[in-house]
């Protein structure tokens, strides 16, 4: 969670207060969820995701559920996931973030042992727990039974959230989401929130008539954060600090920035540290350009790193930029089309109507036209 000290929090997940427009649909998933349906948001990184899966689990807890989450990207091995799902859902007991490190490390008194054993009562396992000889086969097996398996013990409703879930795949290889739709699809007490940034393979996953996980979760589209939610998050932001603004200003703001959510409080940071610096206390449209140029300056290696990736497919947005047809002659549709389809998937594009793309970051864009 972001501190509240920060006046526009950057670079991870953010509190209650930070999530800007989405108090309705926030209000849903958390209904949703708490009836048992299990749901699947895909969208590009850095759009709000893992912040709205936090607060909704935030607020189940405070209803009594347990709760659980686990990022597939911070992870390598089946082992690793296994622990990790493991982790986060005893912690519910425990109270421990890393009650399977504790295990294996011994504990350090007799008392505290006793107090762990009593916290884990009830769930019998089929293995010698914890023990460094268990199969991984094993210990993922448990991992994945054992949300419903603490559910009903201590009969409670459990919602877990699986964080970047396309990437099972690379984690656990092939035949992992037909293994975890058959320990899934048996759970009464337990339901889950998948969270995925590449939005192909998500719906390939839960849409793929032919895919494990076809039609097991309900699919909700992100809604866009709307130009008022904005409006009135940006204002109250500045003047909270003494810093006066007007409507066109932000609009300024939002416009540069396409209201995506990291990039907003990106270029909204920079411009209250410029006007820290200059001493002014009302906000400029000199000002938000001036912020914006910093902005754009400290994403340079995060969009030069993005482009180095991207190949051949760079053309792409070079064309789009330029506002030139997307379809050059000498390289074939379908490779045209392939290379379009990558930068969706990876959260670069997104389709619009009548075969139009947009940039998911203006910003980008904005850089593009200065460095072709």
């Amino acid at each position: 969670m972001s501190s509240s000290n920060t006046l526009f929090p950057l670079g991870g997940p953010v509190d209650e207060n930070d999530i800007v427009g989405r108090e309705d649909f926030l209000k849903s998933i958390q209904a949703r969820l708490a009836d048992g349906q299990s749901i699947m948001l895909t969208g590009p990184r850095r759009i709000g995701k893992t912040s709205l899966a936090l607060e909704t689990l935030r607020r189940l807890k405070k209803e009594g559920c347990y709760v659980a989450s686990v990022d597939f990207f911070r992870v390598s091995t089946k082992r690793e996931l296994a622990t990790a799902i493991i982790d986060a859902c005893l912690e519910n007991r425990t109270g421990i973030r890393r009650t399977m490190d504790a295990l294996m490390g011994g504990i350090k008194t007799v008392t505290n042992a006793t107090k762990l054993a009593m916290k884990l009562q009830g769930l019998e396992f089929s293995f010698s727990f914890p023990d460094k000889e268990t199969s991984d086969d094993l210990l993922f097996s448990y991992a994945l039974d054992l949300p419903q398996k603490l559910a009903v013990v201590d009969k409670k409703q459990m919602v877990v959230v699986l964080d970047e879930f396309q990437d099972a795949a690379r984690i656990v290889g092939d035949g992992v989401f037909k293994l975890m739709r058959s320990h899934f699809q048996v759970q009464n007490k337990a339901n889950y929130l998948f969270l995925g940034s590449k939005e192909g393979l998500m719906n390939n996953i839960f849409a793929g008539s032919d895919q494990a996980f076809y039609r097991f979760a309900t699919i909700l589209p992100l809604p866009p954060i709307s130009l008022a939610a904005w409006l009135d998050y940006i204002k109250k932001k500045f003047e909270d600090r003494g810093i006066c603004c007007n409507e066109q200003t932000i609009q300024e703001i939002i416009k540069i920035s396409g209201g995506h959510p990291q990039d907003t409080m990106l270029v909204c940071s920079e411009i209250y540290y410029l006007l820290l610096e200059t001493g002014e206390r009302c906000l400029s449209l000199e000002a938000v350009q001036l912020g914006t140029q910093r902005a754009l300056a400290s994403l340079t290696p995060v969009f030069d790193g993005i482009l180095d990736e991207l190949g051949p497919a760079k053309r792409i947005l070079i064309r789009l930029v330029q506002e030139a047809s997307l379809y050059e002659r000498g390289t074939h549709p379908n490779e045209i089309k392939r290379m379009i389809d990558m930068l969706i998937n990876k959260g670069i594009l997104e389709k619009m109507e009548r075969g139009t793309y947009n940039f998911v970051e203006p910003l980008l864009k904005d850089y593009l036209l200065k460095v072709i």
